[in-house]
């Protein structure tokens, strides 16, 4: 029984942050956003942390400001580029307390008329 317990513990060790939530909302089709927002499971080092937009084809639109929030896990930074209807992605960065960084992309569409 304490093996399991050990193994548990330790096994916990591993694993990292990882993206909770997401304005906009991965694979959302939405108004042009104002800001990119983003939550993770645990408290993330905003010195450590990047945002960028790019278009569906991977050509960088903006690397965001990116600030903190009231809530520790969570970053967000303002979208100052004028975004017309089309697919994007969101490139981030970012890294927990324990110094690990983690990085993912996720997609959003504008839709016409939007």
């Amino acid at each position: 029984m304490n093996f399991l317990l050990t193994l548990t513990l330790a096994a916990g060790t591993f694993f990292h942050t990882a993206l909770k939530s997401s304005i906009p909302a991965k694979g959302a089709s939405v108004h042009a956003p104002a800001r990119i927002s983003l939550t993770f499971t645990e408290k993330v080092i905003l010195a450590q942390s990047s945002i960028s937009v790019l278009t569906g084809d991977s050509t960088l639109v903006e690397k965001l400001v990116v600030k903190g929030t009231s809530d520790p896990a969570t970053i967000e930074g303002a979208v100052t580029k004028h975004l017309t209807p089309g697919k994007y992605v969101v490139r981030w960065k970012t890294a927990s307390d324990d110094g690990h960084v983690v990085r993912n992309v996720f997609g959003f569409t504008i839709t016409a008329g939007q």
